[in-house]
């Protein structure tokens, strides 16, 4: 299916926000009264990553459904995701160890074997286990079970059969109203685990966000459904409608609405209210990138160079993060805001353009030559002259 390029841009605006957000708490300025709670909000570009996997990864399966094409490929998604995560994260985590090992007083140290296999195997958003400068890696266990669950959603969705079958049109009124039911019970647990139980392995499960990704399964449809002729294209501005109420949304997600910004516990109230928004402001930011109109910028190698790091991004910030502590000697909660960020955004690039370049890109194109259905015909492949196309992801 052809890259959406805006995605790229909402990709690194997500990895930027999960920056800002833990920069704001190891500085100590999400505690600021006006400032700190928009910054410490910035951990929803999790639920804005968690939309996005939903929306790319199953709209090949509405497109199915819908248009009657042909059904995804189980064995060259399997290589496409393992592709997408897993070279890029095992050097990262291998990173964390080294500086945990060498500063061992300063970081945990290492931990156990358990911790280790645990983070090897993308396991620790179960087992709870984490290090100071990988916390973020919980949502890469969430997401790969939702990479595994795909597949037999896209069996629920066009059955068993390997050919589309036309007899059985999709109900879109209902599977709308399913996904609704799904993103209402995600927010219900979240509010009922905080009055019960408090955070665990079930709040961060696939389980406990299934409002994140069932708001990305909605964009998904939608997209799907306008590209066929069903629904009418989003007309003039319908974009920036869209974003204007994503920022609207953020800025009641700043309100003690959603609940503290530091490490007390939420009510149920507050808790299922922050998944709400959450949801809302991931779905609004999707379906704007997806309605705007292509243009010069979306398609320019900036825009693209930014959607290659964000993975990268999202891996490395945490570490550059402590990194920077650790080299000047700083208390954690102590230390000027933009003092510590400036350096830690520039490691960073530099980390997450060091990987898309000679790990993540390279092993990307790989992958998708491995797993072409078919090879290209002579019209289809891109001149000697022509750059080679980025993978999506």
């Amino acid at each position: 299916m052809p890259r959406i390029r805006q995605i790229d841009l909402l990709r690194c605006v997500a990895a930027g926000l999960v920056l800002l957000s833990h920069v704001a708490f190891w500085t100590g300025a999400s505690r600021l009264d006006t400032v700190g709670p928009l910054l410490a909000r910035g951990d929803s570009g999790v639920a804005v990553f968690f939309a996005l996997s939903a929306f790319l990864l199953l709209r090949p399966w509405y497109a199915a459904r819908v248009d009657g094409g042909p059904r995804p490929r189980v064995r060259a998604y399997a290589v496409r995701r393992a592709a997408r995560i897993l070279p890029a994260y095992w050097p990262a985590l291998a990173a964390v160890l080294l500086v945990a090992a060498v500063f061992p007083y300063a970081t945990g140290g290492v931990g156990s074997f358990g911790t280790v296999l645990s983070h090897v195997l993308l396991l620790q958003g179960y087992t709870g286990a984490d290090y100071q400068a990988f916390t973020q890696s919980w949502s890469l266990t969430t997401e790969v079970t939702f990479y595994a669950l795909v597949p037999l959603l896209g069996i629920a969705l066009l059955g068993r059969s390997r050919e589309p079958d036309a007899s059985r049109p999709l109900d879109v009124r209902r599977h709308l109203v399913l996904l609704g039911v799904v993103a209402a019970a995600g927010v219900a647990l979240q509010g009922a685990a905080a009055a019960w139980s408090g955070p665990g392995a079930l709040t961060v499960s696939v389980l406990g966000h299934a409002a994140w990704f069932a708001a990305g399964a909605a964009v998904a449809l939608t997209v799907t459904l306008r590209r066929s002729g069903a629904w009418p294209a989003p007309a003039p501005g319908t974009a920036a409608t869209l974003l204007l109420a994503a920022v609207v949304v953020y800025l009641l997600a700043a309100t003690p609405l959603a609940g503290p910004v530091g490490l007390q516990a939420p009510t149920a109230f507050e808790a299922a209210v922050k998944e709400a928004l959450y949801t809302a402001l991931a779905g609004l930011l999707v379906l704007a990138s997806v309605s705007a109109a292509d243009s010069a910028w979306s398609r320019s190698a900036v825009v693209g160079w930014l959607g290659d790091i964000s993975y990268g991004v999202f891996l490395w910030h945490l570490l550059a993060l402590q990194v920077v502590y650790l080299v000047t000697d700083r208390d954690l909660f102590t230390g000027g805001f933009w003092l510590v960020l400036v350096p830690v955004v520039g490691l960073t690039v530099a980390a997450a353009s060091l990987s898309a370049q000679l790990v993540e890109q390279p092993i990307l194109r790989w992958a998708h030559r491995a797993t072409r259905a078919s090879p290209a015909s002579p019209a289809s492949r891109p001149s000697p002259s022509s750059p080679a196309p980025r993978p999506r992801a």
